[in-house]
């Protein structure tokens, strides 16, 4: 039985309480079987979401017209930051789909390059243009569909690298903290060790690895050569100077 759009709404509502620990998944069941969802439906429903909200991948695949307004809704409720976690979620799903079935999911592509175009207009920190990949780019290898989009930017492994190395350049060693007082407290950019546009396929990102907290100038100036220079050769350019 085709379930229509307001029972996925009801579907989100619950899953909403749900995640917010306001809701027990047996009760947001019992809600969704009164209106006529099966039981197995309405825990992939529920859990789905709180899965896109957290930025998690998920498994048990959903319609691409839920998907649609499961993202719409995410953006409406609850702003542009998990709104970015929906997308690496939708992202994480139609890799790991892709590689259990071959299947394009069409649908559930469209919808991604959507919204992954979309986020990729607004970059919350400056970061260098050569790393700023313009589009949800599709990149065809085989039968499987890869994207190089905002998920090499997940904001959270944006956070797990300035958590471990902090906010002090790794290659001059500036502090803006330390420069300009409180308005440049938790202030870097972040740069990717592996260009990029060099990438040939998707990849996880280790924000311990790949991942390194500059400050603008230094940005700047390891993008002036085509692959990035290397950090220690550029702190070898300032000792010479």
């Amino acid at each position: 039985m085709k379930i229509d759009r307001s029972k996925y709404e009801e579907a989100y509502r619950c899953g909403r309480q749900v995640h917010a620990s306001t809701m027990r998944i047996t009760d947001a069941k019992r809600q969704l079987e009164k209106i006529g969802i099966n039981p197995n439906s309405s825990v992939d429903l529920v859990y789905g979401l709180g899965h896109m909200l957290d930025g998690h991948r998920y498994t048990r695949t959903m319609s691409a017209e839920l998907v649609g307004d499961y993202l719409l809704w995410i953006e409406r409720d609850y702003g542009r930051k998990f709104l970015k976690n929906a997308v690496s979620a939708l992202q994480q799903h139609v890799e790991y789909y892709q590689s259990l079935t071959k299947s394009p999911m069409r649908g559930h592509v469209k919808i991604l390059e959507k919204y992954a175009s979309l986020l990729n207009e607004e970059v919350e920190d400056f970061v260098s243009p050569e790393e700023i990949v313009k589009s949800a780019e599709l990149v065809e290898g085989g039968t499987k569909t890869i994207f190089v989009n905002v998920y090499e930017r997940n904001p959270k492994a944006r956070r797990e690298c300035i958590e471990h190395f902090g906010c002090i350049c790794s290659v001059c060693g500036f502090d803006f903290e330390k420069k300009f007082g409180a308005i440049g407290k938790g202030f870097i950019h972040v740069h990717h060790l592996r260009d990029l546009a060099s990438i040939g396929k998707s990849y996880i990102i280790n924000p311990k690895e790949d991942l390194r907290p500059v400050c603008p100038n230094c940005h700047a100036m390891l993008h002036k050569s085509k692959p990035a220079y290397p950090i220690a050769e550029l702190k070898e350019l300032i000792a010479a100077q």
